[in-house]
């Protein structure tokens, strides 16, 4: 019995290989190959963005904030409180001062977020690591101006780091000057602050480049002392900064200090400050896999009415084969091995092609954009200068393994069909 299953299969097989079936074939895998291979790529794509948001706002933004409305009086006091507690993993511990502003120059003017770091506690390597051009100086600079009798005289200023597109926005480089704007007034003279607004002049001393639009055309960093003259804050800060070794454990890290801090206090991490765009990331990744997952269960369709075909053309065969002495499960097994090599081979290709676009994406990107003009990924609307791509083999062996278990589930039906067929029928007008 085993002999004719296999004389029984390797007819068949041979006999399903010929014209219009072999053409209906290779569509049938190439729909399983570009499935496999774009849900490859997109969720390799939407994974690299999760991971390179993640990285750039955690080096940006603190990983905890502890705040207080109308700003934190004495932040020594807290920083000391928050030491006391020996928190786990924490690596340092620093006030600053954050607030919306305008930045000027001779030829443009623009909304940007201004932040006053305290040199002495902040780690700066982040930055320092993506300066383009000038230095990480905070220190206030001399200039020499001429007063109204003609006078030289040296006037002190601050200095200011600002992000690469923002210095192409202001057309400025390192050692030109800025205006900043910011929207805090003396409450003694609030109409004539309306009427003329302080515009507190910097020093540009760096241009950083961290690779997200956002914070390269939106943030200024100056010293903290000047980011409280700027706002007027006096001694106060707009709050406490904390950075740990594992930004995964905020959340925990934000409940042990606000159990220690008082109800005037306001503690929340980098996953509050982040939380509705990581989750509508995370839908929309799940809603794109869903989307392209139709591309392989339309190809899967198109194996099922292949193989369809198959029995109906191949019914002489099929009967003299049962004849012969080939039983209905040997003859099913046959449509579903067909079937599950259509599959393999779908999902061998696409996974392959997949893989090498992945890796090969931004370069891909490139050329079309070289040789069309085309821009795939304008980094004027997204959030990198380049797409971001991260491989997760596991995400792979999930797409895998579904396309696989889709191409097998779709040689059930022929199968069946071709299992029922009785000898004497399916010989009967022949």
């Amino acid at each position: 019995m085993g002999f004719v299953f296999l004389i029984a299969r390797k007819h068949l097989m041979k006999r399903c290989h010929s014209g219009f079936i072999s053409f209906s074939f290779s569509i049938s895998i190439l729909g399983v190959a570009v499935g496999v291979m774009a849900l490859i790529v997109v969720l390799s794509v939407m994974s690299g963005f999760d991971q390179e948001l993640k990285a750039k706002m955690v080096g940006v933004q603190p990983h905890v904030i502890v705040e207080q409305v109308g700003g934190i009086q004495n932040s020594a006091h807290v920083k000391d409180d928050l030491q006391k507690l020996n928190l786990p993993g924490v690596l340092t511990i620093a006030p600053f001062v954050q607030g919306q502003a305008i930045v000027r120059s001779e030829t443009y003017a623009t909304g940007v977020v201004v932040k006053g770091i305290d040199l002495t506690s902040e780690n700066l390597g982040f930055y320092q690591n993506r300066m383009k051009l000038g230095a990480l100086d905070f220190t206030d600079a001399s200039l020499t101006d001429e007063n109204w009798l003609g006078k030289e005289q040296v006037k002190s200023t601050g200095r200011a780091m600002i992000g690469e597109e923002l210095a192409r926005l202001l057309n400025v480089s390192v050692g030109d000057m800025v205006s900043i704007i910011s929207p805090a007034m003396d409450r003694k003279s609030i109409s004539e602050a309306l009427k003329k607004p302080t515009a507190v002049p910097f020093l540009v001393s760096g241009i950083f480049h961290l690779g997200m639009s956002d914070f390269d055309s939106g943030l200024v960093l100056i010293n903290l002392n000047q980011g409280q003259k700027l706002y007027r804050l006096g001694d106060r800060v707009s709050g406490v900064s904390l950075r740990i070794a594992d930004v995964e454990q905020a959340d925990a890290l934000k409940k042990t200090v606000r159990d220690h801090l008082d109800a005037t206090f306001v503690v929340r991490s980098w996953i509050d400050l982040n939380r509705n765009f990581f989750s509508a990331l995370k839908v929309e990744k799940a809603v794109m896999a869903i989307l392209l997952s139709l591309i392989i269960l339309v190809a899967a369709f198109n194996i099922v009415s292949s193989l369809t075909m198959v029995v109906m053309e191949k019914t002489k065969d099929i009967g003299i084969l049962r004849a012969l002495g080939a039983t209905a499960g040997k003859i099913s097994q046959i449509f579903l091995l067909e079937g599950f090599m259509i599959g393999i081979v779908g999902v061998v290709l696409g996974a392959v092609l997949g893989l090498l676009l992945a890796f090969n994406l931004n370069p891909v990107s490139d050329f079309i954009e070289r040789w069309t003009g085309f821009s795939v990924f304008p980094n004027d609307i997204y959030f990198f200068d380049q797409i971001p791509v991260s491989v997760n083999f596991q995400d792979v062996w999930v797409i895998v393994m579904a396309a696989l278990l889709m191409s097998l589930v779709a040689g059930f039906y022929p199968a069946y069909q071709a299992a029922r067929l009785r000898p004497v029928e399916a010989l009967r007008y022949e």
